[in-house]
């Protein structure tokens, strides 16, 4: 009797879950900054801005350019654990830079790297690899908040560090064999 294969033929067209992900936050003077855990990620979209024109001789159509490019804000989400004072530490740093007087040193650069990675599912091993990616440029915080407290909720305390930023490049693995996506450093 013949063996037969599994058919992997479904793997390939299925596309990436979503819960599976993990941010790097490259902060060269925050301690335990690199590998966070997040609940989600929301914003990573690119708009850009149509410019329409009519040219004389051309008068029944209007003609389009691209102009100017904007990257939406960042909001990344997570439960608030006792000693997890990392975000609220970046948000400080940016007081040295706006008033002179805050955490961290004059001159320290509150602008970082963050990287994205949407991991392989199922997860089989501790070594999973990325199949798509995200590393988001310059990034700093604009705001940082906290959910709502209710005593007569059944709920955890969410906080939130939305991100400005100056782009973001994109990767996707070639194929679902591949190893997988990632940047080089800084």
């Amino acid at each position: 009797m013949a063996q037969t294969k599994p058919s992997v033929g479904h793997i390939a067209s299925d596309p990436l879950r979503n819960f599976k992900f993990q941010v790097q936050i490259q902060h060269p003077t925050l301690k335990n900054f690199a590998r966070m855990g997040f609940m989600s990620v929301s914003g990573l979209n690119v708009t850009t801005e149509v410019i329409p024109y009519r040219e004389g001789g051309m008068n029944t159509t209007t003609q389009k350019m691209p102009g100017q490019s904007d990257f939406a804000p960042i909001t990344l989400s997570k439960g608030l654990a006792v000693g997890d004072t990392q975000m609220m530490d970046w948000m400080k740093q940016l007081f040295t830079v706006m008033q002179g007087q805050g955490f961290g040193k004059a001159g320290d650069n509150f602008r970082v790297n963050v990287d994205v990675y949407v991991l392989d599912h199922p997860v089989t091993s501790g070594n999973t690899p990325a199949k798509a990616g995200f590393r988001i440029y310059n990034a700093w915080p604009t705001a940082v908040a906290f959910s709502d407290l209710d005593a007569g909720a059944n709920a955890i305390v969410v906080q939130q560090m939305t991100l400005a930023h100056e782009g973001f490049e994109f990767k996707l693995a070639s194929d679902v064999g591949s190893s997988g996506v990632s940047f080089n450093s800084k």
